[in-house]
């Protein structure tokens, strides 16, 4: 096993790295650097969709390219990307392509066949139903034209719940598959002594913090949060809104909300907040809360889990495990539901804290980013056993 790790070399390919971007990013440097901490040698082919910053991956080279029209048609479309996949994919003895509706997947699967290579597929949340139904007809032919024919001649799809394997089969695709969660790096869940972020946002000192961390896109069910905590807050006076992350068009819809019930004050933006920053807001909160109408499987929740904070989640976030194992709710994206879920937790603190430490334990047990990895070793093994 160990020659093997210490031999294979693997090409990973993905539209941006940028943390603007959040879950697939975040995703794709976790599971790159820890498996370079194992010994897998591996390159990060991407572009420059969301600017030109990039989520550093220590030991990891990351090649990464402008794009040019027609990206805003085909996202993540660039020449040069393609042309160095086509030269260099033959250093490689797998490709493996991360998120499904951009041309770096189909450049990606070109020089795979080309070099006779290996290609796996991580679908990363793109496939829901919710997710396609949003500009539907461009999604639509996109499949009929290119990716329907990718997935099915992968050589193996990588998913990160029970949910995408659905997912996948709902459109046809009964390519083998394999799951491998995402995970977190438990010495950076632990919350740094050097960082306060209520000196930097006053209005939180004192109070009891209710969290997200994301991007303000509708899809994570902001508008339900904004709502929940508008029912909730006046029951509460001393709890304040704390919403980290890139506005994606959802700030100005929550801040609507929260005005119209004269709560806009009981809120803070930050923005996207990175490193101790990041993991000072998971320090100074109470809970967190994702009501999303859709995800793969979100790294902010398992940070908030590394962290010993209760969450708040909806089903559809597709993690059961956190009602299983009494670290959170898991609860409908509704306002009542949420709302209820929340109150819950602000009106018992010894509640939230046991759930605290189950969800502490949960993610230890079973989602850390070294566990992850060998599982991924595991596979890739698998798909090069034929040709070693």
């Amino acid at each position: 096993m160990k020659e093997f790790i210490e031999k294979v070399r693997v090409l990973h390919v993905i539209p941006s790295m940028s943390p603007k971007l959040g879950g697939a990013p975040a995703a794709v440097r976790g599971l790159t650097l820890a498996l370079a901490r194992q010994g897998v040698r591996c390159e990060i082919v991407t572009t420059r969709v969301a600017g030109t910053d990039v989520l550093p991956v220590p030991g990891v080279p990351v090649h990464q390219f402008d794009t040019e029209f027609p990206a805003s048609f085909w996202p993540a479309f660039s020449r040069k990307l393609g042309e160095f996949l086509d030269a260099e994919a033959r250093r490689f003895d797998l490709v493996h392509a991360h998120q499904t509706l951009s041309y770096s997947t189909y450049a990606a699967f070109r020089a795979a066949r080309k070099h006779a290579l290996p290609y796996v597929l991580s679908l990363r949340g793109e496939l829901a139903e919710v997710c396609l139904r949003h500009k539907r007809y461009r999604k639509w032919i996109y499949r009929q034209a290119l990716l329907n024919g990718i997935a099915r001649s992968a050589d193996a799809l990588h998913i990160v719940s029970r949910a995408e394997a659905l997912h996948a089969a709902v459109l046809g695709y009964h390519t083998p598959t394999f799951l491998v969660p995402n995970g977190i790096f438990l010495d950076e869940a632990v919350p740094p002594a050097n960082v306060d972020l209520t000196a930097e946002y006053p209005r939180l000192a004192g109070k009891r913090v209710v969290l997200f961390i994301g991007r303000l896109h509708w899809i994570k069910g902001l508008d339900v949060l904004a709502r929940s905590f508008a029912m909730t807050a006046r029951e509460f006076p001393d709890s304040m809104l704390l919403v980290v992350g890139p506005d994606e068009g959802a700030r100005g819809t929550m801040e609507s909300i929260l005005r119209s019930n004269g709560l806009l004050e009981r809120a803070v933006f930050t923005g996207l907040l990175t490193g101790d920053h990041k993991r000072a807001a998971f320090q100074c909160a109470d809970l967190f809360v994702l009501p999303s109408y859709a995800e793969g499987f979100s790294n902010a929740v398992l940070d908030a889990l590394g962290a010993s904070l209760p969450v708040v989640i909806s089903d559809r976030c597709n993690f059961p495990e956190v009602a299983e194992h009494g670290a959170g709710f898991v609860v409908p994206s509704n306002d009542t539901a949420v709302c209820e879920a929340i109150g819950k937790l602000l009106s018992d603190s010894g509640l939230g804290a046991r759930m605290g430490r189950n969800g502490r334990k949960l993610v230890t047990e079973r989602y850390t980013w070294q566990s992850s990895a060998a599982s991924m070793v595991e596979r890739y093994r698998s798909l090069l056993r034929p040709n070693p």
